[in-house]
């Protein structure tokens, strides 16, 4: 699928259609117009997407196995809570506060809708996990977050070991740069039930400090299940992120989550410093997403699947994970769409993105699609006034096969959004064109 643009829309056979579909072209300037107003450097997706399609094969041959309609590439085992992240069933983060001892100038803790209210205080948590055990039929995946969640470590061990009297079941993990992570925290974070430790690396720290993380994750090892790297991977670091995967291994981690890098929407004089670019069409499906990372920063997932070939080259031990932005917007969707469970006629749950999907047909074209939906018994919506036929995309391949090889098909994406009132409603919220490849692949769609 690609984007409408302004041509399509003049392009459109029926004028009626025509605001409707201007509605979300201008959605899309709208968003580029705030991108813009950062006054960092932009550059479109395509710019890379020759070489990451190339590197994607090169890593999927060599046994790399693609997740969540390819928006996670994964080497070897995947921690549990990883996948399950996808959607995000039965998966809560909390955090006992946003405090943090560190200043990292690409943090985006400033961007999280609790943070004016939670930097200089601490969660209720405990009524907070009660509740959300409850309401969800209990958890099978609970991490701990911030903010620096060590900087109350007896709280913190406390948090896992009433997660374990829940359910003891249930796996808990912990985020965490380091702070009191000594041989003494570790074995009580262990011993409170603790399944998996990810660090934060910054490869800006003085050389020391990444000495002294590194033999922390060292000492994890061996103490917790499961000891992990998650960071950003930022444009320019190859030399240094090798050698912290060097590292890593040496030290006998699991493996390393390799985030792809965003901006936040602040501190954006920091990013164009270091001279960094943001992608000026970060959205395949334009949405207000929660997830505070924002903007995807141009050359991290190019450098990602970089790093990935070339320790899947060497034959490495470690768990490698790139995990795009996208992947991390697709829970939000899942959730908000109750995860497909709802049947709602000419629409089709997404298994791509997890978005309620259309198909639309204008023009002439209409006509003939709603005959031979109809000749087949199937759902269509057809308005002839306004010429356009709307229907699921599982009849796409029918239909197309009933119209001409020129015919053009649109797909919309919805999503259910609770109001203010309380009350659900079903809203379109972005317009593509369909391409010749996903029209011979609809299940994709």
């Amino acid at each position: 699928m690609r984007p409408l643009d302004e041509i399509d829309v003049r392009a459109l056979p029926s004028e009626a259609y025509r605001p409707y579909a201007s509605l979300f072209v201008d959605q899309r300037s709208a968003l580029a117009e705030r991108i813009a107003s950062f006054g960092l450097p932009t550059v479109p997706r395509s710019r890379d997407a020759a070489q990451i399609a190339r590197i994607r094969r090169g890593l999927e041959e060599s046994g790399c196995s693609l997740g969540n309609g390819g928006k996670s590439l994964a080497w070897n085992r995947m921690s549990p809570a990883c996948e399950r992240c996808r959607t995000g069933e039965k998966s809560v983060s909390f955090f006992l506060s946003l405090a943090c001892d560190r200043k990292c100038w690409f943090c985006f803790n400033e961007n999280q809708c609790d943070w004016d209210a939670y930097r200089n205080a601490k969660t209720d948590w405990r009524s907070d996990m009660d509740s959300r055990f409850q309401q969800m039929g209990g958890l099978d995946f609970v991490a701990l977050t911030g903010g620096e969640p060590m900087l109350y470590p007896e709280e913190a061990c406390a948090f896992f070991a009433h997660a374990k009297q829940l359910d003891p079941a249930v796996h808990c993990r912990l985020y965490t740069a380091g702070l009191n992570v000594d041989a003494k925290r570790l074995e009580e974070l262990a011993a409170s039930g603790l399944d998996e430790i990810r660090f934060s690396c910054k490869l800006d720290d003085p050389p020391a400090r990444k000495r002294e993380l590194v033999e922390r994750i060292e000492s994890a090892c061996g103490v917790v299940p499961t000891v992990m790297v998650e960071m950003p991977v930022i444009p320019g670091s190859h030399d240094e992120m090798l050698q912290l995967l060097d590292h890593l291994e040496d030290a006998g981690a699991f493996g390393i989550n390799l985030l792809e890098f965003c901006f936040p929407l602040h501190h954006a004089d920091e990013y164009r410093r270091r001279g960094m670019q943001l992608v000026e069409d970060p959205y395949r499906v334009v949405y207000d997403y929660g997830y505070a990372g924002a903007i995807p920063v141009a050359g991290s997932e190019l450098l990602s699947l970089q790093l990935m070939a070339e320790k899947v080259a060497q034959g490495t031990r470690l768990s490698l994970h790139y995990c795009s932005l996208e992947n991390k917007n697709t829970a939000q969707i899942f959730e908000q769409n109750h995860g497909g469970a709802l049947s709602i006629p000419g629409y089709r749950f997404s298994k791509a993105d997890f978005f309620y999907r259309t198909v639309r047909v204008f023009g002439e074209d209409a006509a003939t699609a709603a005959r031979a939906l109809e000749g087949e018994g199937a759902f269509v919506s057809y308005d002839a006034e306004g010429r356009m036929a709307s229907f699921s995309p599982d009849h796409l391949a029918m239909v197309a096969s009933a119209l001409p090889k020129a015919a053009r098909f649109h797909a919309s994406s919805a999503v259910i959004e609770r109001g203010e009132d309380g009350r659900e409603r079903f809203r379109e919220v972005d317009l593509h064109v369909l391409e010749p490849a996903d029209v011979e692949r609809p299940e994709e769609v």
